[in-house]
């Protein structure tokens, strides 16, 4: 009997021990199974936050033979940037440029993550754009400008130039375009520092002595250069020191006062004789006629607008009669782009719709037969400024020149001047509002085109928002935008709207 006791407790103890082992077993699979679905939820949770902050990555084609533009755009509310640089068929030119782009967003993003989440409040941004400047043997300059804010404080310019022979792929320097002689630098020296004198009248002090020692007789002084077919650019970073610019100085020399120093295939023929025609003089910012701008609550209104002849005691019936027009604006920022522009183009004339176009003068440069077609199409043609930045932040004289220069480039490609300006991001100075430049018009419907890049989501936020009097902020340049504007003009036309551009919906 105590046998088959003992024998039977030591079946009892076997059969809670299997079942411990089970209980442990079940439990770890049971941690993995979790651990495992956390992780995927984690994931999941994440992803929205990688989509919106994602990096776009745009390529296209410029008017230069053998160069592209690359575009990459950052959404990033806390730190956002847009950078923009060339791409030519020779790799050891494309690295350099990309080793510069690159490092340039690592600095930034690296002071972005330095501040304290809770200092984070005010948005920070990088911009770069570059220019591109051709000589009459086709070689190019590339002229890159990084403008940063960080917190909302801007950082002084900073400039680097690249410079490729056209057919040869060779990367120029400083030292290649001038003769070997040990005079040369100096000379250089000279007349530099007396072109800078003459055109921003330096004082003596520290101002003066700090560009002095930035044009000191040395080959790396005088690394960032640019040649055109007329002039020879030096452009020398600013410091800190208070009263400087917050833009670069730049020296602009007719390239006839530099033959006696430039190699023979970088030389031009003589200048006129004096009295002639001035050669590439630098322009200084130039009041636009005016246009009696005031400032409403979506942008400006054009005073000149009073002098119409519907002004006077006629005008009631006119506008009893217009009261069922429901009208609203279609505008597109940051083109013109000679794919997704003349898309648009396309579709607007579907609609039979007029819009407004507010382009970037640095892309008019590069694509001046797609700004042409927005003018041949009938539509309205605004200032963007020419490289994006946010004139709020930048000296008066600096962000009138942004201006001006887009408004001459639009003039010149179109033959007419822009009517209206829109500064980008909406920011702008009440000092930069009453100067006398087109009106300014900002916007009530935000599409998010720019976020989102999905032709579908286009349609629901002008769903959302939309109505009588809207402004309509779209973007030309996004391929997404192009293909989702047909189902738009279609239900905003099955709702009775009629398109004007926005000095039409202004009046």
């Amino acid at each position: 009997m105590k046998k088959m006791f003992g024998n039977r407790r030591f079946k009892l103890i076997d059969v809670l021990l299997t079942t411990i082992i089970v209980f442990l077993a079940m439990t770890a699979i049971l941690l993995i199974f979790t651990k495992g679905s956390s992780d995927h939820q984690l994931k999941s949770a994440q992803s929205p936050s990688s989509d919106k902050d994602a990096v776009v990555v745009d390529k296209s084609d410029s008017k230069y033979e053998g160069i592209k533009i690359i575009t990459e755009t950052s959404n990033d509310p806390l730190g956002k940037y847009a950078v923009q640089y060339p791409q030519s068929k020779n790799e050891d030119f494309n690295n350099h440029v990309i080793t510069y782009i690159k490092q340039a967003k690592k600095n930034y993003l690296q002071e972005i993550s330095n501040v304290k989440i809770e200092n984070n409040k005010r948005k920070s941004e990088l911009n770069i754009s570059y220019e591109t400047h051709v000589d009459k043997k086709g070689n190019y300059s590339f002229v890159l400008m990084n403008n940063k804010s960080l917190q909302g404080s801007k950082r002084l310019s900073e400039i680097e130039s690249f410079h490729l022979n056209s057919k040869s792929g060779e990367q120029l320097d400083i030292q290649a375009v001038f003769k070997e002689d040990p005079t040369t630098l100096k000379k250089i020296t000279d007349r530099v520092r007396e072109k800078i004198q003459q055109t921003d009248k330096l004082n003596d002090g520290l101002i003066a002595d700090k560009m002095q020692i930035r044009t000191e007789p040395e080959w790396k002084n005088f690394e960032n250069f640019a040649i055109s077919e007329k002039s020879m650019i030096f452009y020398f970073e600013s410091g800190s020191l208070k009263g400087e610019k917050a833009g670069p100085q730049i020296a602009t020399i007719p390239i006839g006062d530099m033959n006696d120093l430039l190699k023979p295939e970088f030389q031009v023929a003589a200048a006129p004789p004096a009295g002639g025609d001035k050669v590439d003089k630098p322009d200084a910012p130039k009041k636009e006629e005016s246009a009696g701008s005031k400032d409403t609550e979506h942008g400006a209104e054009n005073e000149s607008s009073k002098e119409e002849p519907e002004a006077g005691g006629e005008t009631a019936p006119h506008e009893a009669e217009e009261t069922h027009e429901k009208k609203i604006a279609l505008t597109f920022d940051d083109g013109p782009d000679p794919k997704s522009t003349i898309q648009i183009l396309d579709t607007l004339k579907k609609y039979d719709a007029k819009a407004t176009f507010f382009m970037l003068g640095s892309r008019v440069e590069y694509y001046p037969d797609a700004a042409k077609a927005v003018k041949a199409a009938g539509h309205e043609i605004g200032n963007h400024s020419w490289n994006h930045p946010d004139l709020s932040k930048m000296p008066l004289a600096k962000a009138l020149e942004e201006i001006n220069r887009t408004t001459g480039i639009i003039q010149k490609v179109t033959g007419e001047k822009p009517t209206v300006f829109r500064p980008p991001y909406g920011a702008y100075t009440d000092q930069l509002s009453k100067q006398t430049i087109p009106p300014i018009i900002l916007w009530n419907v935000d599409t998010l085109d720019w976020k989102y890049r999905d032709s579908t989501k286009l349609l629901e936020e002008v769903k959302k928002s939309t109505k009588e009097g809207s402004t309509i902020l779209m973007h030309d340049i996004h391929q997404s935008t192009a293909d989702g504007l047909d189902n738009v003009m279609a239900y905003l036309q099955s709702q009775g709207y009629k398109f004007v551009t926005v000095s039409e919906l202004h009046r």
